[in-house]
């Protein structure tokens, strides 16, 4: 199963690493890259189908974006360093923005802005649905099921964005 969660980069990296990360991050950005280390980790989407998961990062690969770590500082490139491809969240955010028609989630005309309406649609999605319903089961539900799991990992993933730069931490997809 697949997951979504910010935490600090010295969770999931060796020094070594950690130091060519930070490294590689500030010259491509130009600027100094330093994650909150006030803000605790926190996993914000867990048990997403491995299958499905795959689906949605194939289709950031498509808009030359998938990476194992975003993080809140603005730069174009997705970084290879070690096994690690890294990018930034503000460019996570553009590419989902794009991708919004993609998955059906509808622009409404009623003057909210779109990062309302897709909190909003998180927070509906969140509170008539789990992990218990069988959202992520294997159901006969074929390609409406799976639009469906697309749709919410596709808001998570909107959210955990949003998260990702107002707290200054890395995002961390992990399948």
């Amino acid at each position: 199963m697949a997951t979504i969660e910010l935490a600090h980069l010295s969770d999931h990296l060796e020094a070594q690493d950690l130091e060519t990360t930070i490294d590689a991050v500030q010259t491509e950005c130009g600027t100094t890259f330093t994650s909150s280390e006030e803000e605790d980790s926190e996993i914000l989407e867990s048990s997403i189908d491995d299958d499905v998961f795959t689906d949605f990062r194939d289709r950031l690969e498509a808009n030359d974006l998938d990476a194992d770590i975003y993080v809140p500082v603005e730069f174009d490139d997705v970084l290879q360093v070690g096994e690690m491809r890294i990018a930034s969240t503000h460019s996570l955010r553009l590419v989902l923005d794009s991708l919004r028609e993609d998955f059906f989630v509808e622009d409404e005309e009623d003057g909210e802005t779109e990062e309302d309406e897709a909190d909003d649609d998180f927070e509906r999605d969140l509170s008539e649905t789990d992990e218990s319903s069988g959202y992520y089961a294997d159901e006969d539900g074929g390609i409406e099921m799976k639009d469906e799991q697309l749709r919410h990992i596709w808001r998570a993933v909107f959210r955990a964005s949003r998260e990702s730069i107002e707290r200054n931490m890395p995002l961390f997809f992990h399948n």
